[in-house]
């Protein structure tokens, strides 16, 4: 396989990673509609929630680019999980999902821009791109089971006349 079949492959996953309903929920149909409020919800004290969860990508996703400019083991510098904002509102959980989707396009165009070799240039290799293709694709399921979740959860509380999603599940 010449290289720019290769690469064209590689552009391919990365679409069926987050875009395609093949064998992937996408991300736009797992974010769509959400509310900062509902974002916010975990599903207890030690787990995390939505927001954290696409803020945990969009980190991931910034840092790949970064690995394979540098060549080197960086790490994002806001940490894996970067914090809410204090106050959470629909303004910054929008500019949270903007966040997301402007990482998925920078890593888009770079891959698009640049040669195999520097693709491959993370001091892991191409593993590390495949790697966050799977990493995201698994989170977007945790999104559209925690969306789940979060109605059963609603519906149960509904009907039982309790408040289980009171906003002090929020860390």
């Amino acid at each position: 396989m010449d290289e720019d079949a290769f690469k064209r492959d590689i552009l391919t996953a990365f679409e069926y990673s987050y875009v395609h309903d093949d064998w992937v929920f996408p991300l736009a149909d797992a974010l769509a509609g959400l509310t900062a409020e509902e974002a916010t919800w975990r599903p207890g004290p030690d787990f995390k929630g939505i927001w954290d969860i696409v803020l945990h990508m969009a980190v991931w996703t910034e840092n790949i680019i970064q690995r394979m400019q540098r060549g080197e083991p960086v790490r994002p510098e806001e940490g894996a999980w970067p914090k809410l904002p204090d106050k959470p509102d629909e303004q910054s959980w929008a500019a949270a999902q903007r966040r997301l989707w402007n990482s998925l396009s920078a890593l888009q165009s770079y891959m698009e821009a640049n040669p195999l070799d520097s693709l491959s240039g993370s001091p892991y290799g191409l593993g590390d791109l495949f790697c966050r293709f799977i990493h995201n694709a698994y989170h977007i399921g945790q999104i559209s089971k925690m969306r789940e979740l979060r109605d059963v959860k609603a519906s149960t509380s509904d009907r039982d006349g309790r408040s289980d999603l009171a906003s002090s599940d929020v860390a």
